[in-house]
């Protein structure tokens, strides 16, 4: 079983490794040519967007240090299968677009090592309903999570800082959790995750150095995804990753469909002299960015409202996992 010393080491490994290797990263992304502007600042200038990789090896190995060898070794390989699955998918889209309803199924993908391994509990308990048996059901439910979620927090991730902002809270939501039930293990790997994603925003916060890129937010959300199901921790994840939920459908149903919002006839906000606005047009995809800038607002402003939404949803989650949850046994 895994020991809070481990659960120490693995976030002592990932953070550090994740500081080595941005640099690397930003090196990479220059040598290849993958880089993006920056289009929400006044005067757009070019950035690295491949420090997920950082982000990925760091807590890659900040998640093996976590585990205890060899008694782990079949949750280990399905824990980072699901995750560097959904990074390889991710890596792909940085450097040639997928199409909008194929990226779904294939970042369900992800989700196949923990299924293929059966290290979940098909009992999620749901508020006002009570225990669950969705035996026959679950693993789909798997497989769709991981679609959702994935493409959720790759979605949020628009402005410097927000995708690692908006999803520390929710780690730290259920880190806690996973610390009252005893679960050590899922504890580990969303701490481990939450520390390197605080060391990529040295380098990812206004103004940005370097982009997580697809590889890094979609990674990030494979591994909640992961601490969600195998922690049983499902509807605590659901209401703290709610605001990135809620925007991921809103650009779907503004979209009508699965499309890029890339190839949208106009974007969500205009940007005046660094003040972030809404665009009014109807054509414009809904997104929070855009509810955010009805106003007009800074892009720190934006980041810091994202911020302050995530943390009031990863709160009421542990609220409904106080209220609802807490004590029952499945």
């Amino acid at each position: 079983m895994t020991s809070l010393p481990a659960v120490a080491v693995g976030i002592a490994t990932g953070a550090a490794l994740t500081a080595a290797l941005l640099p690397v990263s930003k090196l990479i992304s220059m040598r290849l040519g993958c880089v993006g502007l920056d289009v929400h600042k006044a005067v757009p200038y070019p950035v690295p967007k491949l420090g997920g990789l950082a982000v990925v090896a760091g807590s890659a190995a900040g998640f093996v240090a976590v585990m205890q060898w060899p008694q782990d070794m079949r949750i280990a390989a399905a824990l980072l299968g699901c995750v560097l699955t959904a990074a390889a998918i991710g890596l792909l889209e940085d450097f040639r677009e997928l199409n909008p309803v194929l990226k779904p199924g294939l970042l369900a993908l992800a989700g196949i090592p923990i299924v293929a391994a059966g290290i979940y509990t098909p009992n999620p308990h749901i508020p006002f309903v009570g225990p669950a048996r969705l035996t026959i059901v679950y693993p789909l439910l798997v497989l769709a999570g991981f679609a959702v979620l994935c493409n959720a927090v790759n979605s949020i991730d628009v402005l410097n800082g927000s995708m690692a902002y908006s999803s520390i809270p929710p780690l730290l939501a259920l880190a806690t959790v996973a610390y009252i039930e005893g679960r050590l293990q899922v504890l580990g790997v969303a701490l481990v995750l939450a520390a390197s994603l605080a060391v990529f925003l040295t380098q990812n916060k206004y103004p940005a150095k370097v982009f997580a890129g697809n590889v890094g937010s979609l990674f990030v959300g494979a591994a909640i995804t992961y601490v969600a199901i195998v922690g049983r921790m499902e509807v605590v994840a659901i209401v703290a990753m709610m605001p990135q939920i809620m925007n991921e459908f809103h650009i779907i149903y503004s979209l009508r469909g699965l499309k890029s919002a890339k190839t949208a006839s106009v974007r969500p906000v205009i940007v005046e002299g660094g003040v972030l606005r809404a665009n009014l047009e109807k054509e414009a995809p809904l997104t929070l960015l855009r509810m955010f800038s009805v106003e007009g607002v800074s892009e720190r402003a934006a980041v810091n409202g994202m911020l302050v939404l995530s943390t009031y949803s990863s709160i009421l989650s542990l609220v409904t996992y106080f209220l609802f949850i807490r004590g029952i046994t499945l």
